[in-house]
């Protein structure tokens, strides 16, 4: 059997995964890196919604860090259900605790075991619930752990106050600037913890009050000064730098990163389009001259004239099936776009339900008072009239807003025909589209339509299904949003499952929902630049609707973003291949195995791991297995790794030079365009070979030991499909551009010329 037919099944797990449970393994000592979040849901009421999920969460994803949220209500919770615990993270807006001395002996025992502990917002110690005065020497027992003292007073009037220390944590998104918050009284007793910022009033040193501290306990930021919140303008901006705070607080420059932003050695990028106003009649010119469907309009204008870039596509079956709102026309046009290579088929479910909380304990009794507003759903409306799910009759604001139990939404989802049917929406529409498709595509993605908040057994439903899923979060990080806070972290708990998030917003966001601006989408590409830049927080992402190809402005907004991606250097997936990837970060684990040196286990389909300030880092590969590359971006070390190494090994060295590749003794890319696997010896001389999949040309840059012309060849099923050469320069460096297509997977073969 060729490798190529060896290595396929591979690929196309990584590249087309499906959802699979790895086993359990005996309990081991693995490197910590869950961070366990104490929250009060009777004050924030959903996690989705809560301070350290919108604010915190994605800074410590992007230090290797998973989150695993507890309420409070129900309790204390016990370190020991949580294997991997590193540390605790705090952020209340009160004193939630019915006992708070209760507490801070908890808080004791956690830092006594050598968990960490990070403290924003108000402690929760000084009183219980009941409003019971919390004694001093009780209180000053909690902050002592963080090097402080309570001196029992407060400062109110601030305007005599000025920073005496304020170092670079401090100002990350905007300066502490006017007058300040009040704050408390806090003395620093232990030098072991560093100050970031002490304010001073008057002048007066005695007056210092350390509001800002880490240390080898954690850290500690008071109330009003982690970050600014303007109510005027409903934007919130970091005071302070959470990556610098969090990093001190959490220890984390020992911990590798996995990463779910960059694969080969370069940013991610994947694109979805959800399918609504897949039927709507195009106004561009000169489709509008024959009536073409939207979606046929994005298919020939943002698709077929975009080869090189997958996109994943997800019709409503209600949309299409003749049986529901569909028609013949609108059924060819799925079957049309599910056909070109560069397409994966997804669903945006059966019925399109618009507030997925309506249907957690559906009564289809009370759906049915709605079906006088959805007889004609189907037909000809404005988008917003779509969007708010109104039928012709409904035509005003106030219309929509008599249904106050689906918010802003008229009914609860696009189609009523039947009553809601769990199994339908997912199972039954991931079915559907994948009898629409070509033999040997399947449907394995759900993109949650409506508000993107499934309950637990919608998102248990997608993973029974054996399928991804993905939507929600609506990042933003651009003029309009000038912080990092509106860019969501990887994925939200739902229950015991996980909803993974988009990586940037779809052009609902930038339209005010579909209402004006319909050029605003071009803007996107702001965010793509913020979120790679100054650090790569987010992957290169364009989501969309079909109603993108009604409008002129619309559409040539998407095609600026599509431009903009074919000149960037990306490495391209399809959106169920970085589901698959963000879904792996969670399940990570490491285990120690000497000095810098770790066994990554149960890393599911992500392959790159991330070691920060390492500009004089580089991969030991003698000590190393399963790795097939590294590269230096931004002052970061990422490691690629090899998807047929079930447990690889990294370990690392100083180098001398941060100013070009590390030399080794054996090839590793450095970066490539394309998902590669297999990387084995192929002969001598330094020859090799690899498997490869993606989309557009192989642009890959290779690390090799031997300077001069090499031989390149692609083969497929055994037959040679392309053959060229490269130059590898004195420095070792060997750019490579494979002119052959690797949607289906090629295996390379490069060896020196001559050997």
């Amino acid at each position: 059997m060729s490798p190529v037919r060896r290595l396929l099944p591979v690929l196309l797990l990584i590249l087309f995964p499906v959802a699979q449970m790895l086993p359990a393994r005996a309990a081991e000592a693995v490197v910590q890196r869950s961070v366990l979040a104490l929250v009060d849901l009777r004050e924030e009421k959903t996690i989705r919604l809560s301070r350290i999920h919108t604010m915190a969460e994605l800074p410590l994803n992007h230090l290797g860090l998973s989150v695993v949220y507890w309420d409070v209500a129900q309790g204390l919770p016990d370190p020991d259900r949580y294997r991997d615990l590193r540390g605790v993270i705090t952020w209340f807006a009160g004193d939630p605790f019915a006992d708070a001395q209760d507490y801070v002996r908890w808080i004791e025992q956690a830092m006594d075991r050598g968990l960490k502990v990070a403290v924003l917002g108000q402690t929760g110690v000084r009183r219980s619930l009941d409003g019971t005065l919390t004694p001093l020497a009780v209180v000053n027992r909690f902050f002592g752990r963080f090097g402080l003292r309570d001196d029992d007073g407060y400062s109110d009037l601030t305007y005599k106050s000025r920073p005496a220390v304020s170092d670079g944590l401090i100002g990350y998104e905007r300066p502490l600037a006017g007058m300040p918050p009040g704050y408390p009284l806090l003395r620093k007793t232990d030098g072991r913890f560093t100050s970031h910022l002490v304010m001073r009033r008057g002048g007066d040193a005695a007056t210092d009050s350390h509001l800002v501290v880490t240390g080898p306990a954690g850290g500690l930021v008071v109330e009003g000064y982690a970050r600014h919140h303007d109510a005027e303008m409903n934007r919130r901006q970091w005071l302070i730098d959470p990556f610098a705070f969090f990093r001190a607080a959490f220890a984390t420059d020992d911990l590798p990163k996995p990463d779910v932003t960059t694969l080969s050695g370069r940013r991610i990028y994947f694109s979805h389009i959800d399918g609504d106003g897949w039927r709507n009649q195009t106004e561009v010119a000169p489709f509008s001259k024959t009536k073409l469907l939207s979606a046929d309009v994005v298919r020939m204008a943002a698709i077929e004239a975009f080869p090189d870039l997958p996109v994943s596509v997800a019709p409503i079956v209600g949309d299409l099936d003749p049986v529901w709102k569909g028609t013949p026309e609108a059924l060819a046009s799925a079957k049309r776009l599910f056909a070109l290579p560069q397409v994966e088929p997804s669903s945006h479910t059966w019925t399109h339900p618009f507030q997925w909380a309506f249907f957690k304990d559906y009564d289809p009794a009370k759906e049915a008072a709605f079906l006088d507003r959805a007889d004609d759903y189907g037909g000809p409306r404005s988008p917003l009239d779509r969007l708010m799910g109104r039928s012709k009759r409904d035509t005003t604001a106030e219309d929509a807003g008599e249904v106050a139990d689906i918010g802003r939404y008229a009914i609860p989802r696009a189609y009523l025909r039947t009553p809601f049917d769990l199994d339908q929406e997912i199972g039954g529409a991931l079915d559907y589209f994948t009898r629409l498709a070509p033999v040997g595509k399947r449907a394995t993605l759900v993109q949650w339509p409506g508000d993107t908040s499934p309950f637990e057994a919608a998102v248990a439903a997608v993973r029974k299904a054996g399928a991804r899923n993905m939507n929600g979060g609506d990042a933003r990080y651009d003029a309009d949003y000038p912080s990092i806070i509106t860019l969501p972290p990887i994925g939200l708990p739902v229950g015991a499952e996980r909803q993974i998030y988009s990586g940037n917003s779809n052009e609902n966001t930038y339209t005010d929902l579909w209402t004006n601006r319909f050029f605003g989408f071009q803007n996107l590409i702001n965010t793509v630049r913020n979120s790679d830049s100054p650090i790569r927080l987010k992957p290169f992402n364009i989501y969309y609707h079909m109603y993108s190809g009604q409008k002129a402005a619309s559409l040539n907004a998407l095609r600026r973003n599509l431009q903009a991606a074919r000149e960037a250097e990306i490495a391209p997936v399809a959106a169920s291949a970085y589901a698959a990837i963000a879904e792996g970060f969670y399940t990570t684990r490491f285990r120690a195995e000497g000095e810098r040196r770790w066994r990554i286990l149960d890393r599911g389909a992500l392959n790159t791991l991330r070691f920060d300030h390492a500009s004089f880092t580089a991969v030991d590969f003698a000590r190393s297995s399963g790795v097939l590359g590294q590269r230096r971006f931004q002052g970061s070390l990422y490691v690629s790794l090899d998807p047929v190494v079930a447990e690889p090994v990294v370990a690392l060295e100083e180098t001398e030079r941060a100013d070009r590749d590390p030399p080794a003794t054996v090839p590793y890319l450095i970066e490539g365009r394309w998902a590669l696997a297999g990387l084995a010896a192929d002969g001598p001389g330094g020859a090799f070979r690899v498997a490869a999949q993606g989309y557009g040309d192989g642009t890959l840059t290779w690390q090799v030991p031997v300077s001069g012309r090499w031989l390149v060849t692609a083969e497929r099923n055994g037959t040679r499909v392309w053959q060229g050469e490269a130059e590898a320069g004195a420095d070792g460096r060997l750019p490579v551009t494979v002119a052959a297509p690797a949607v289906e997977p090629l295996l390379l073969r490069l060896r020196p010329a001559g050997r």
